[in-house]
Formats: structure tokens, sequence, C-alpha cells
């Protein structure tokens, strides 16, 4: 059953497109791709099934969806008002492997959130969809990297109630958020060994 969305944030990224995230304080944060051109040229091409394509790129100014999420965390309902189903990778590497991110060198100078896979909100068909953040360690930038693959596309003039969504889950919220607002100079170490779960 639809869920009417309260609030939306448009977050464009710099290579073109834009994320689309919604909530009304309900399960969880829904997130839509729109129009994203930069796609990752992934070496090994070791892709095979349902495997979907990898975006990447950057998300210049990261404070307004900081706001977003910390707005999500602190009002969200306690009794979520709707089933979301676990996402499950079929047939295709996690995007932690996909992009190199939980190799040594990569972490000596980047710090990661991933959310692998994702939790879905409506009919689902393909790869499963999956988010991870990166910030530079020890910088303070407003910046934020990210790659993304198997986020349903939300097509312009589109009500995100319209269409399945990826969800990022009341508990996945508050690891964001913590991750979001930690310390230029941290950029919380913790948080860095995350993209292994």
């Amino acid at each position: 059953m639809p869920t009417s969305h309260a609030y939306v944030l448009t977050v464009p990224v710099d290579e073109g497109g834009e994320f689309v995230f919604a909530h009304a304080f309900d399960s969880g944060i829904r997130v839509w791709m729109r129009g994203l051109t930069c796609r990752v040229d992934e070496r090994p091409r070791r892709l095979c099934g349902v495997a979907a394509p990898l975006h990447g790129g950057t998300i210049r100014d990261m404070a307004p969806l900081l706001d977003f999420v910390a707005d999500f965390v602190e009002h969200a309902i306690d009794d979520p008002a709707v089933q979301l189903t676990p996402g499950l990778i079929r047939d295709t590497r996690p995007v932690v492997v996909r992009t190199g991110s939980d190799s040594l060198s990569s972490r000596m100078h980047f710090s990661y959130r991933a959310m692998s896979p994702l939790h879905t909100d409506g009919p689902w068909d393909g790869a499963a969809a999956e988010l991870l953040f990166s910030r530079v360690r020890g910088l303070k930038y407003r910046h934020m990297g990210f790659f993304a693959t198997g986020l349903p596309e939300l097509p312009a003039g589109a009500a995100p109630d319209a269409l399945p969504a990826a969800v990022i889950n009341r508990e996945r919220a508050e690891y964001l958020a913590e991750y979001l607002q930690a310390p230029a100079g941290q950029v919380l170490h913790h948080l860095g060994h995350a993209a292994r779960r």
C-alpha cells in the first residue's frame, strides 16, 4: 500500500543526476535515483546473473542529507507502519567488493558507511539495492563520495508513492546519521569497519 511521503529531499550529484529521499516518519527512508550519469568501469568484469550497473560520484554538500536523516531518526514512530522486505543479493558481488573499499589501502584514506543490501518497499525485480558513502579521513570537507547499485529509477515528474523503493530502515538510518555527524578529524574509525557487515 502506498505511503504518503511528507518529507522529500532531492540531492544533486556533481557528475549528473540526483538522489531522491523521502520519509513520513514511518518505517524508513525511501531512496531512488534519477538520471545518474556516471557509471563505474569495473575491473575485473565479473558481472553475471542479475548484476546491476554500478554508479559513482560526489555529493557536493552533505549537510542537507545529514539534517534529513537526523530529523527522521529523532521523530520516527516506534511502531513501523509498513512491513519492509529484507534485500537479497543474487549472483553478484557486494558493493564493498565491487568498489575495492574493503582493501587496506583504501581504508587508510577513506571512511565508509555501507548499506548492503537495502530493504525494499513494493514489488521488486532484479539485483538488490546497495549504497556506499565515503568521506576523506581527517579533512573537513562538506562533500561526500558515493557508490550505488540496483536503486530504482524515479522518472521526472513521477510521484514517489507510485513506484517501489529501496529503503534505509530505522536502524541503518541511525548508523548513517552517526556517520554523517562524525567530526572531520575522526570520521569515526569504528564506523569504517561497518562496511563488512
